[in-house]
């Protein structure tokens, strides 16, 4: 079947450690390997910025090459023809911003938050990308999880970056994550509430959404009309014991296993013994004609060529895409 969905490739699985992803060789080898798996778009995502996160920042791809062009024949070495989406967490701290913590939940960072998505808005308009990516919330074992009234406040921010995006082309969609204060479906369903459809999406991440409880097809039907951005990954556990809230759960829960000695989360499409149903959740794209990116990723799990062989191999063969 070759049909109108579009798929990418996330960057973020070989970015694993802050000095392992820097020369341009290296990002080469990764860019010609997605690109000889029959992906031609990816995805890029936003570290700690400066000399250590040269393929992540905006501004630090255009001191590198130049100007949009510059970049875009980059990855045409590599026969890629462009960048998809850009990811971005507002709260994790960049040189490029003074190493600052932004806070969504606290109304008085939220000018300094609108500003700090510009250069990626300006970059993703400049080089043709469709989606800014952005993690909505803080994590939970920060925060606890949020009521109505702190969603509503996140919603107000996130209405003000949606609708400088669309000033400049660029569409913006919320990233569900499993560690963050909203967590619950009800949660998150209050925050498409409180946002406006015209300037803000949702980015379902088939991955996040089974590990917090949430089942990505059901969800998928019933606001399709606000899935503006996928991300395509496989799980075989749950979180079944709240362990979000277990304090530094990127860490102790993601890394350390969760004191169940998980060996990892996030797996390849197709595991033995995946939970997202991911056939099942293609073709509720296919029938609802989803018209955003779908982005395959694996989330630092295993060897990345390796993983994006395997991904690729279900792509071509499980879920129908040619091309």
């Amino acid at each position: 079947m070759n049909d109108a969905l579009r798929w990418a490739y996330a960057l973020n699985q070989w970015n694993y450690r802050m000095d392992v992803f820097i020369r341009h060789d290296h990002q080469q080898r990764a860019l010609k390997t997605v690109s000889a798996l029959g992906f031609d778009h990816i995805e890029l995502a936003a570290g700690m910025g400066g000399r250590w996160d040269n393929i992540g920042r905006p501004e630090v791809i255009l001191d590198n090459h130049g100007d949009a062009a510059g970049f875009g024949r980059f990855l045409a070495e590599a026969s890629v023809r462009g960048v998809s989406s850009h990811f971005w967490d507002p709260g994790l701290p960049a040189e490029e911003t003074g190493f600052a913590f932004f806070m969504p939940l606290d109304p008085s960072q939220h000018d300094a938050i609108v500003a700090a998505a510009d250069p990626f808005i300006a970059f993703l308009a400049s080089v043709g990308g469709e989606q800014l990516v952005v993690r909505p919330a803080p994590s939970a074992w920060m925060t606890g999880p949020l009521d109505d009234g702190a969603i509503r406040l996140l919603g107000s921010l996130w209405n003000r970056v949606g609708a400088r995006a669309q000033e400049a082309g660029v569409g913006l969609a919320l990233h569900y994550d499993c560690l963050s204060g909203i967590h619950s479906r009800e949660q998150l369903e209050t925050l498409l509430d409180a946002t406006d459809p015209a300037v803000v999406g949702l980015a379902l991440d088939t991955a996040e959404f089974t590990i917090g409880g949430i089942d990505p097809i059901a969800f998928y039907r019933d606001h399709s009309d606000r899935v503006t951005h996928v991300h395509l990954k496989d799980v075989r556990e749950a979180d079944t014991g709240e362990e979000y809230l277990t304090p530094g759960a990127e860490q102790t829960m993601l890394q350390g296993g969760a004191g169940r000695r998980i060996e990892r989360w996030f797996y390849e499409l197709g595991t033995e013994g995946g939970r997202v149903g991911v056939k099942g959740f293609v073709a509720a794209l296919r029938e609802r004609q989803y018209a955003g990116w779908v982005v395959v990723e694996s989330d630092h799990a295993g060897e990345p060529a390796e993983m994006a062989m395997l991904n690729s191999w279900y792509v071509r063969h499980e879920l129908g895409q040619k091309g």
